[in-house]
């Protein structure tokens, strides 16, 4: 039934203007976006960093910061103090805030990536997601969303006042032997992730998404 929807769903993810201010605010509801802060919601937008979809509806459906990794703001700043970007260049992309039955989601990052991997062709991309164990169901579907958009699990890690899960916008070779496979709240995952080994696709099981570890390099 989902892939029916996405089929049928109007998508128009784009870069948002100015234009767009009175609708994304109204899409926060008076907050930021996930992992932007509401005072930062304008100069972000202004400056090109707000990718949206509005799916065909009036209001927005869909909306993420693409933020560079030099701005002084809590995640890129919190990016950068654990090695990501150390030198300020590339960019993050926050976590999607979504209308409640949006269905283009792996769509929608994908496009978000294409946009995100063209502007910063030279320097490296990241994307994160907050790991809530109280909502284990709820973060491994986003997670199998953000994997199967192409994005590889690279770090577990706590940041920006929350446990979070580090993504790279460059790939893993499938090809290469899973070495292990790992439930999301499992506490080996982010030492596995600290030697080297990374997530590039997952599988499901009778106890729920299972992450395929491989080597990275």
């Amino acid at each position: 039934m989902l892939q029916t929807l996405e089929r049928t769903t109007t998508f128009d993810a784009r870069t948002l203007t100015p234009e767009d201010e009175g609708a994304l605010r109204a899409f926060c509801g008076g907050e930021g976006l996930p992992q932007l802060p509401p005072d930062a919601l304008g100069p972000a937008l202004h400056s090109g960093q707000i990718f949206g979809d509005y799916a065909g509806q009036p209001a927005l459906q869909a909306a993420a910061a693409l933020l560079p990794l030099y701005a002084d703001i809590p995640l890129p700043t919190s990016l950068r103090a654990a090695g990501y970007g150390a030198d300020g260049q590339g960019a993050v992309l926050t976590q999607p805030l979504l209308a409640e039955h949006y269905t283009q989601l792996r769509r929608f990052l994908r496009t978000a990536l294409g946009v995100a991997t063209a502007r910063y062709a030279s320097y490296h991309v990241w994307a994160v997601q907050p790991l809530d164990p109280g909502d284990l169901p709820g973060c491994e579907d986003l997670c199998a969303q953000y994997l199967s958009a192409g994005l590889t699990l690279r770090a577990v890690r706590p940041m920006a006042e929350a446990t979070m899960l580090i993504f790279s916008a460059r790939g893993l070779p499938h090809w290469r032997e899973a070495y292990r496979r790992l439930h999301l709240a499992d506490p080996a995952l982010p030492r596995m992730l600290e030697r080297g080994y990374a997530v590039g696709d997952f599988g499901w099981g009778a106890a729920g998404m299972e992450l395929i570890l491989r080597p990275a390099d």
